[in-house]
């Protein structure tokens, strides 16, 4: 019995590893402003902002994204902004996206990876990822 037992874990241990490994869920960011959902789209990875600190403006109404640079576009809301676009998983990466900064108004190229239930965040000038920073998301469970 021990032996059946030992074998079945052995062969359900790496599917465990990889399920928690999975970069689809909510995350919230480091400073709690916002949660992100990230969810997959055919073979791409996106994300938007499902849930913010302050979801409505001092006047009541509902937070928009004003500091884009695009003046048709500032008056979106910002619940429901996707942010995160075009990652594809490339081994235990994801990379070749763009990642959107509503708190600047500036897109960046982006990657990540996840580490247990921490999402590693980069934005970064160049493709490469040399020009940048990298952030911590935490999973929300």
């Amino acid at each position: 019995m021990k032996k059946i037992l030992f074998c079945f874990i052995l062969a359900v241990m790496p599917f465990a590893a990889a399920f928690a490994q999975d970069v689809v869920g909510k995350w919230k960011l480091s400073d709690g402003t916002a949660i992100v959902e990230v969810y997959k789209s055919g073979d791409v990875f996106n994300g938007k902002i499902v849930w913010l600190e302050k979801p409505t403006e001092a006047d009541g109404t509902p937070a928009i994204d004003d500091n884009n640079p695009d003046p048709q576009l500032r008056k979106r809301q910002l619940m429901g902004l996707n942010m995160l676009s075009g990652l594809k998983k490339d081994g235990g990466e994801y990379t070749g996206g763009k990642i959107y900064d509503p708190g600047n108004g500036k897109t960046y190229n982006c990657s990540m990876r996840v580490e247990g239930d921490v999402l590693k965040v980069r934005g970064s000038l160049d493709k490469k990822g040399l020009i940048g920073r990298t952030m911590d998301w935490f999973r929300v469970k």
